[in-house]
């Protein structure tokens, strides 16, 4: 990505984003030069809008994806002179060209316009059903915030080659979220789910979903934050081992450097800035590793109590996605190191326990939407195998994962009941045996190692022991006749012991 040919002042370069080292870090744009342009912008749809392009810049594809997807979408908006295209099809570069054939080029490519609208808070924008223009406020806002800022400084966003950009924006958001809800099956778990993160996003209160591993858990929460992704932020914190790795993954989620040489110390700050600052519903999966894992504690858990007192005490919103572990590990530290517990239940707004299993039309349900236009019998068999497995959903993704290795490639619709068959028969049923056999000899060995070892002796130590031969007794040298059944030794009459 080319830097920006205009010269910027100072304190609006965020340190030259488009080269500046950090940028590079994040292959995405910055949250906290995102929080600071949001901070200025009065209506919350703004702020949806920008912190929905900053979460999209951190995805997969990020803004060469966003830019392409734009000038699919809305074709008829691209301006043409002639011959040319104001835009190449990938939205990335663009120019005409004049009378004698030089190119000319025309402003910002898509990608540089995305991010100087989501941190130049010179750029104003009104909203496309927006009656009240409320420009000169936010520039004022700007300037305060800004001092070295005039008015003069200030320019609406739009692109001379993409007619209402803005709108274009705003519908490709709406369109995006359509598509994010209709490809996902919503279960009863996943409803609960959504109904819990709709109250933690409302209220920017604590809330806790805990329920058991492989029941759609994650994957809803996931589709949750992404149609909040104006407004949510989704970190994943399996297998952390300490608080700067904890960070690292909360840093990568909202856009802030998270190298391997940035410190804890570093990332918090800024974390908490940026949260503070945009309001971010955080929402933690795998919330148990915020403990220490062992089944010894010392200390107390630091980042719960983070949680407690730099997120939730600042109103910003958290969800703890958890399995069980997080209740046992709780229970632990309050015993092991007295750590008062009560102050972190008391911030959670709603403990919510989630169902066991999923019911049998919602795992046929999901299946379905998995594997699209496939026979019924196919569908049975996934749902029959998820039952007799008793894995519940995380079935239907293993027989989809085998499915697409058998195929080579994505596309599961249309999948034959043969192919089904093999992937359970073939390859899951043998795997889940092999795990089952394993885990009971492992089982079986480790009862016998706590059993006391059985001697195993020479051949002559099982021989008749023999009597050993009587030695003479120090008493009898010394003339001490040996005691009959029952007498006792007094020293008081010692002349009834020797021996006439």
């Amino acid at each position: 990505m080319s830097a920006p040919h205009e010269k910027m002042p100072g304190p609006l370069s965020q340190e030259r984003y488009m080269s500046s080292p950090e940028f590079a870090e994040l292959h995405g744009i910055s949250g906290v030069a995102t929080s600071a342009r949001a901070a200025i912008l009065l209506h919350a749809a703004k702020r949806n809008l920008i912190w929905f392009i900053q979460g999209l810049s951190l995805a997969e594809g990020g803004l060469k994806r966003v830019a392409k997807e734009l000038v699919e979408m809305f074709p008829k908006r691209l301006s043409k002179n002639g011959r040319d295209n104001a835009l190449l099809p990938s939205g990335h570069a663009r120019s005409w060209f004049n009378d004698d054939g030089y190119p000319v080029i025309l402003g910002q490519t898509l990608e540089e316009f995305l991010v100087d609208l989501c941190i130049n808070p010179r750029i104003y924008f009104a909203l496309p059903w927006e009656k009240i223009d409320v420009s000169d406020i936010e520039s004022d806002s700007a300037i305060e915030q800004n001092p070295a800022l005039s008015k003069a400084d200030f320019k609406e966003a739009k692109l001379s080659y993409f007619q209402d950009i803005i709108g274009a924006l705003f519908e490709y958001k709406k369109r995006n979220e359509a598509a994010a809800r209709e490809n996902f099956q919503l279960t009863t778990i996943g409803k609960k789910i959504w109904e819990t993160l709709d109250f933690a996003l409302a209220s920017h209160g604590m809330v806790l979903l805990d329920g058991l591993e492989g029941r759609g858990k994650t994957e809803a929460v996931k589709a949750w934050c992404g149609l909040h992704l104006g407004e949510a932020r989704f970190v994943s914190l399996k297998g952390i081992t300490s608080k700067t790795t904890a960070f690292r993954e909360i840093a990568k989620a909202v856009g802030i450097a998270s190298s391997y040489t940035r410190t804890a110390t570093e990332m918090q700050a800024r974390i908490e800035d940026v949260l503070k600052r945009s309001k971010l519903l955080l929402v933690l999966d795998e919330a148990h590793f915020l403990f220490n894992q062992s089944r010894r504690m010392y200390s107390r858990p630091e980042l719960i109590d983070w949680i407690d007192t730099a997120i939730v005490n600042c109103g910003v919103g958290c969800a703890l996605v958890t399995t069980p572990q997080f209740i046992v590990c709780m229970t632990r530290a309050a015993d092991q190191v007295e750590w008062n517990y009560r102050q972190f239940r008391r911030r959670v707004k709603r403990w919510v326990k989630l169902p066991a299993a999923n019911t049998e039309d919602d795992i046929k349900a999901v299946a379905g939407n998995v594997f699209k236009e496939s026979p019924a019998a196919a569908l049975d068999k996934i749902v029959g195998y998820a039952l007799l497995s008793k894995r519940d959903l995380s079935a239907v993704g293993d027989v989809a994962t085998e499915v697409r290795a058998m195929l080579g490639r994505d596309d599961l619709s249309k999948t034959s009941v043969e192919q089904v068959h093999r992937a359970i028969f073939d390859f899951l049923m043998p795997s889940d045996k092999t795990f089952l056999e394993g885990m009971e000899a492992a089982r079986q060995t480790g009862r016998k190692s706590f059993r006391k070892p059985r001697l195993v002796l020479p051949a002559e130590a099982l021989q008749e022991p023999q009597e050993p031969p009587q030695e003479e007794s120090r008493g009898a040298r010394r003339g001490i006749a040996p005691l009959a059944s029952g007498q006792r030794r007094r020293a008081e009459n010692p002349a009834d012991l020797v021996v006439a």
